[in-house]
């Protein structure tokens, strides 16, 4: 009885992850207007009332995705913190770094995940409700920790974080822009990533200036 039960327990796990991949590529492919209930299941081979077993809604499955997406991209954080846990401007350093990188190999996750809002619906769904990505209360512990050993006097670590994680999502945002497409008249400021190093070299030299006149 146990090892039947284990065996449905697998085979339900495993569902679960192919309709998110299989909505996933929907959703990338054709944003949350091409993307139906109904076209999801008749692509799994599933009927559509199996498929409201599992979500009620393509709002649901969208915050499903995100949520495993941002889960993948925290722990990675993490990794990086662990690194440079004893230099509080390499590390910045360092999260600035994988931003970009994740960006640009993964440029339609980052979008679902920071640029594009959800499936709009009247009701919310328990992955939408307990959710909240952590990235930016990542920043702001970091520099609450380089107020804490004396680092930074007299700072709103709060708005710091914000004004940093707004500088990077903004690079960001501006190196998928048309000023650096080789094919627009406009592109003549170098390539993206020429671009995203003069930001994190600036973000650096103010950030060690504003070190040292708090030490």
């Amino acid at each position: 009885m146990k090892q039947t039960r284990a065996r449905s327990e697998e085979a339900k796990t495993e569902q679960i992850e192919r309709i998110i991949e299989t909505s996933r590529e929907i959703f990338l492919k054709e944003g949350f207007k091409g993307f139906s209930m109904r076209s999801l299941a008749n692509r799994l081979g599933m009927s559509q009332s199996n498929l409201y077993n599992y979500w009620s809604s393509k709002r649901e499955i969208w915050f499903d995705i995100i949520k495993n997406d941002f889960k993948e991209f925290e722990e990675d954080l993490v990794k990086i913190a662990v690194k440079h846990q004893e230099n509080v401007v390499e590390l910045l350093e360092s999260i600035a770094e994988y931003y970009f990188a994740f960006a640009k190999n993964n440029p339609k996750r980052y979008q679902m995940m920071f640029v594009l809002p959800p499936p709009p619906s009247d009701s919310k769904g328990p992955t939408e409700l307990e959710f909240e990505p952590q990235t930016i209360q990542f920043l702001v512990n970091i520099l609450k920790q380089a107020a804490d050993a004396g680092l930074l006097k007299g700072v709103d670590v709060e708005k710091l974080a914000l004004y940093l994680w707004a500088l990077v999502h903004g690079t960001t945002y501006v190196s998928q822009s048309i000023v650096f497409h080789p094919d627009a008249k406009i592109a003549k400021f170098g390539s993206a990533e020429e671009f995203q190093k003069y930001v994190i070299k600036l973000v650096k030299q103010q950030f060690s200036a504003f070190i040292s006149s708090n030490g």
